[in-house]
């Protein structure tokens, strides 16, 4: 199937909402936020935008190198798969893997919906030299479709898996779908380990970060992959009860032909492109414990980011 026929079977699939003669669109899924290597690229810019730089990603690591002995010392020396969903250029991976000192032998399997981000995300952690290192094992998959990979994945001596979840992804999804198809992907013994943002203070607030061009950047090339021009459309971020949404309003009229059929988008229309669900880090506990037999929590200093470790 190509992207166009992907992308728009998603939205069809969501159908669309009527407010006020306004339909809105959705096409929500992180996995199409790396779908090809220009936005893979776009995203990779984002990383190294200042806000998100230093609020999400820097963040993610001192959470990580702060914690890590804690962590590998509950998942214990028995070799691994590490399952790294949503890879991005393998950083936070490789911190794991440096940090087990070359003892523990580890598979690597960068996750990404294109190859782009994983081909950098594996060439990033084979240059480290690490002697335990024992594969590096691509896998090019949908962030909402990781059990069938997480089962092929468990050959030989790796019959355990650790996941690693990180950037927020699980705020991209409905929290109990997602984290209950996690949960039913693993074999007690395995592990994940989640990094999310948390909201403190008034939950809506700071909007304006989201309409930042860096996203219009990394979002747009999806209308272009439906069919539009870019200046067939507008960017936007807003609230909507608990979640932001990014989305693109049609500045005019337009037809799609899709599988013999024709999609109409009117002017006004409106397509989301990404979502992002704030939450509370009670809220989150309260989430991640209904689906694991264990879980750590960790807090950033701003209290404003979370790592947590789960045991199936």
């Amino acid at each position: 199937m190509d992207i166009k026929s992907k992308l728009l079977n998603e939205m069809i699939k969501n159908g669309h909402e009527e407010t006020n003669g306004i339909n809105v669109w959705n096409m929500a899924n992180r996995s199409f936020l790396q779908i090809t290597p220009e936005i893979s690229q776009a995203f990779l810019n984002l990383i190294n935008f200042e806000p998100y730089k230093q609020k999400v990603f820097n963040v993610e690591i001192k959470l990580l190198k702060d914690n890590i002995s804690s962590f590998l010392k509950e998942i214990g020396p028995e070799s691994f798969n590490l399952i790294d969903i949503g890879c991005g250029d393998g950083s936070k991976a490789r911190e794991i893997i440096k940090s087990l000192n070359g003892e523990t032998k580890v598979r690597y399997c960068p996750i990404s919906s294109d190859k782009f981000l994983i081909n950098i995300a594996a060439e990033n952690v084979r240059g480290g030299n690490f002697k335990n290192l024992a594969e590096i094992k691509q896998i090019v998959s949908d962030f909402d479709k990781i059990s069938d990979a997480a089962s092929l994945m468990r050959i030989n001596e790796f019959q355990r898996n650790v996941m690693l979840l990180h950037g927020s992804i699980l705020a991209s999804y409905e929290i109990n779908e997602y984290l209950f198809n996690l949960s039913r992907a693993m074999l007690p013994g395995d592990y994940i380990v989640i990094g999310n943002s948390i909201r403190n203070g008034e939950r809506l607030v700071e909007i304006e970060k989201y309409k930042n061009k860096v996203f219009m950047k990394w979002f747009v090339p999806l209308m272009v992959l439906l069919g539009f021009n870019e200046d067939e459309v507008e960017y936007d971020a807003r609230f909507n009860q608990i979640r932001v949404e990014g989305f693109f309003k049609i500045k005019k009229d337009k037809k799609i032909n899709h599988e013999g059929r024709e999609i109409e988008f009117r002017k006004g229309d409106e397509i989301l492109v990404a979502i992002l669900y704030k939450y509370y880090f009670e809220e989150l506990q309260t989430f991640i414990r209904m689906y694991f037999s264990q879980a750590k929590f960790f807090k950033s200093s701003d209290d404003e980011y979370m790592m947590a470790l789960c045991k199936k």
